[in-house]
């Protein structure tokens, strides 16, 4: 009878961490290729800083192939070392429905002094009549 209470505690619990939203964060170099994923989307970008802006460039993809993501966004925030915000831009994909995958890029205009530590990103989209919004950060 134990063993079988204990089985089933097991099962359940084995059961629970699979239910779960899998999110792998990168870990990578200041200015190195990035990654997030999630269970919805991958991002995959590469920063280069330049004197007068930060541009952003990469690649987004639906991981679910059976949904089509409609209005999809993508917001990047520029933070310094004390995590304000120093700039922030949004790029809006078109065509407006996401079923693939779809590259982006971004110029953020910098100041000179203005020296960016790392960037949180914000992609927002649509199935149907819901809408989500994910956040993340990263290291520049």
């Amino acid at each position: 009878m134990v063993r079988n209470y204990f089985f089933a505690v097991a099962l359940f619990l084995s059961l629970s961490a699979c239910a779960g939203t899998q999110k792998q964060l990168d870990s990578n170099p200041a200015y190195s290729s990035h990654q997030y994923s999630s269970s919805d989307m991958d991002i995959s970008w590469k920063t280069e800083k330049s004197d007068n802006a930060l541009h952003i460039e990469g690649m987004v993809t639906n991981t679910r192939t059976n949904h089509v993501y409609n209005g999809l966004e993508l917001e990047a925030t520029l933070l310094d070392t004390h995590g304000k915000v120093i700039a922030k831009q949004t790029y809006s994909f078109t065509p407006l429905k996401l079923k693939g995958s779809e590259s982006f890029k971004m110029t953020i205009p910098l100041e000179s002094s203005m020296q960016p530590e790392s960037i949180k990103f914000n992609y927002r989209y649509g199935i149907d009549e819901d809408r989500y919004s994910v956040k993340f950060e990263s290291k520049l």
